[in-house]
């Protein structure tokens, strides 16, 4: 059975919450309608190219031989922790790796834009995650819908990617106990891209992953 952790999730009562605060990030919130007006989807605001960004690479072999970071940016705290573990997560040790990722909480700085977080250990190569889309960027429309789910799942595998030494992440967008998009990215052809320059449906989309919304 592969190891599975859970990194981040809110309670249903949260949710709305979540995604408030993600509206309080990007703008003004648009008035309350009234009793008689119809309620209006809200609008989703750009993510400001979330994918682009990502956490430092860990050098797990320089953390296995240096006592301290070799950049002199890594907190020393932190780059102990990488040390600890260093030797178990480069044997490919799935157990490990779950420890580290309960440790560094990589997607922390995402909560804003998921209700959840699922990451599943399946092999020392390959990483599944799962993210429970918020209401409003999918109450946005079509075309920005897909920009989030897309633009999720990218950023997700490069910080999974930049954390572990693994070869593939699958990343899975859900929905309401739907499965929105699943797509797998190969780290080998990551390395290649230029994200600043990226359109994240298309580049999902030739990586085999297909938004499904209807």
């Amino acid at each position: 059975m592969p190891d599975r952790i859970t990194l981040h999730r809110n309670s249903a009562g949260m949710l709305h919450g979540m995604s408030a605060i993600v509206n309080d990030l990007w703008g003004p919130s648009a008035p309350a309608a009234s009793p008689a007006a119809p309620a209006k989807a809200p609008v989703f605001p750009p993510f400001d190219q979330l994918w682009v960004r990502v956490d430092d690479t860990v050098d797990w072999t320089k953390a296995l031989v240096r006592a301290d970071p070799p950049d002199g940016l890594t907190p020393p705290d932190r780059w102990q922790l990488y040390r600890r573990y260093a030797s178990q997560v480069l044997s490919g040790d799935v157990a490990a790796y779950l420890d580290v990722l309960r440790a560094v909480a990589p997607l922390a700085d995402l909560s804003p834009w998921a209700a959840s977080f699922d990451v599943t250990a399946h092999s020392a190569d390959h990483l599944a995650a799962a993210f429970e889309a918020l209401p409003a960027p999918m109450a946005a429309d079509e075309a920005e819908a897909r920009r989030y789910l897309c633009g999720m799942s990218l950023r997700i595998a490069r910080d999974l990617f930049a954390l572990l030494p693994v070869l593939t992440v699958t990343v899975e967008a859900q929905r309401d106990g739907r499965t929105l998009l699943d797509v797998t990215f190969r780290k080998a052809d990551l390395v290649r891209v230029r994200f600043a320059y990226v359109d994240p449906v298309a580049y999902v989309a030739q990586c085999g992953g297909q938004v499904e919304l209807s």
